[in-house]
């Protein structure tokens, strides 16, 4: 976590830290570090297999549900979903594939998806944040608040690295958390610090507020007092 007393972000002038708000961005940063760590492993994993042999196939990403599924099935977990989406063309049996798992009645069970490109419901993956952020970037990305309509039918968060093999873009790697779940670890904390702030992502949309004026998804369209949260595309907005 980040000592400085004050720093600037995206958002306005510097957030002066109280200890109210020092226990919000330590419960942020565990909360949020959950997910970005299981996609860096997954991430790893997968880099391992593409550094190992020339022409990687489905079959060789077994080691991705071997670390997702504990994940997804541990009963103090937050995840709901998470695992590898191929970059075009990264694999020699399938142009498009996502090797991706999600919770359903307390197991994990595989996504299905069309990954045909002449089919009626083909998934273009290749144009959502999720995936384009960390390809044209480098850096790891948090999507949402949105709708999953595909995964969760749900408000979620979607955390995604990207996968490299050397210096080759490959796929990414990531997590899904529903929104209900990061309220209900976070809005408590929020709610102590008796004022009014949220948690605002790199594009200045409200994750997580302790405002009914301020619910999840809203775009804030005026500068606030801000804190980055670590080095995480997040910060602790002012709205008072």
């Amino acid at each position: 976590m980040s000592t400085d007393a004050e720093l600037t972000s995206f958002a306005g002038a510097a957030l002066t830290l109280d200890a109210g708000l020092e226990a919000v961005l330590e419960l942020v940063e565990s909360v949020v570090g959950e997910a970005f760590g299981l996609a860096e492993r997954v991430a790893n994993q997968v880099s391992e297999v593409f550094a190992g042999q020339d022409r990687v196939r489905r079959g060789d990403l077994t080691g991705v549900a071997t670390i997702v599924h504990p994940a997804l099935t541990d009963p103090d977990g937050r995840i709901q979903g998470a695992g590898f989406v191929a970059a075009v063309d990264a694999l020699a049996d399938s142009r498009w594939w996502l090797e991706w798992f999600m919770l359903s009645n307390g197991s994990a069970e595989r996504l299905l998806v069309d990954t045909d490109p002449r089919g009626e419901n083909f998934y273009d993956y290749e144009s959502l944040p999720w995936y384009d952020v960390p390809r044209t970037t480098g850096r790891r990305h948090i999507t949402g608040p949105y709708v999953d309509y595909l995964c969760t039918d749900d408000y979620t968060l979607t955390f995604t690295v990207p996968v490299l093999a050397g210096e080759r873009f490959v796929g990414v790697a990531g997590a899904d958390v529903r929104v209900f779940t990061f309220e209900k670890a976070v809005l408590p904390c929020l709610r102590a610090t008796r004022r009014t702030v949220a948690i605002v992502n790199d594009q200045g949309r409200v994750v997580l507020s302790n405002s009914a004026r301020h619910v999840s998804g809203t775009l804030l369209r005026s500068p606030s007092p801000s804190y980055p949260i670590d080095d995480m595309p997040l910060s602790l907005v002012d709205l008072s």
